[in-house]
């Protein structure tokens, strides 16, 4: 009897217990190796199910009205299963239609120059590996700081971070170590043996992490995450002089470069 009103006293606690929720949603564009000039993970943040949720209604029908044009049997209203509408294939005018709607949530970015990360790294599978991971979680990490400095969530309140990331060959146990390392350094914080330097934790109340690998086709963030993603990529390597690429990269919320 005694454990069973200790259970539902637990129960009810963690019942009360209000997260700020945050939906992190990520893709790439260009490849972490040394034959390609620049990698990016991009995408969009929601602060929210609400704001998640109406992003998602909005999206959807931007695609249902555009989607027939990307049709290879040029058919309306059929049975046949659409292409999936990425930065690659989609027309100027309907990218246009979406970044629109797209930067009216949060967006980041964080640009990898591969001729600057180290030879050790780029020339050894596993390496590149860790190093995508730490460039992941460095932008997960300013993301929140960014919320913080403008107030938009409280570092001192529970927060639940979703995070969603373009699916890869990640296995389970490095999705647990993965996940391991975020809670870490931002309940934590990090000690860099190299340079003898110590990251704070900026995280000083309960944080869950849910993180998941997804098939972007099923995925409406992650679509979007593709288009920015694609879009700063774009911008990178166009052939337009750096002050016309450095305004365009501020329209960013949340930008950061590596190494």
């Amino acid at each position: 009897m005694i454990k069973d009103l200790k259970k539902e006293k637990q129960t009810n606690l963690r019942k009360t217990i209000e997260y700020q929720t945050v939906y992190i949603n990520m893709d790439d564009s260009g490849v972490l190796h040394k034959n390609d000039s620049y990698c990016v993970y991009g995408g969009v943040v929601f602060i929210g199910k609400e704001a998640r949720d109406k992003f998602i209604r909005q999206y959807k029908s931007i695609l249902n009205g555009i989607r027939c044009n990307y049709c290879p049997i040029k058919k309306t209203n059929c049975s046949h299963k659409c292409p999936e509408i990425k930065h690659s294939n989609i027309y100027p005018y309907h990218k246009r239609r979406l970044y629109n709607l797209i930067k009216k949530s949060i967006t980041f970015a964080v640009i990898i120059d591969n001729h600057k990360v180290n030879e050790n790294i780029m020339n050894n599978k596993s390496s590149r590996g860790r190093f995508r991971d730490y460039c992941q979680r460095r932008i997960i990490k300013e993301i929140l700081q960014n919320m913080f400095s403008q107030n938009r969530i409280d570092p001192h309140k529970p927060i639940e971070l979703i995070i969603r990331i373009d699916q890869q060959g990640t296995s389970t146990d490095t999705n647990r170590l993965f996940t391991y390392d975020i809670r870490h350094e931002l309940t934590d914080g990090i000690y860099n043996l190299n340079y003898d330097l110590v990251y704070p934790k900026i995280i000083y109340s309960k944080l869950k992490v849910d993180l998941k690998y997804v098939i972007s086709k099923n995925h409406v963030c992650i679509q979007a995450s593709d288009l920015i993603a694609g879009k700063i990529r774009s911008i990178l390597i166009a052939n337009r002089n750096e002050i016309e690429k450095k305004k365009e990269l501020e329209t960013i919320d949340c930008l950061l470069f590596l190494p």
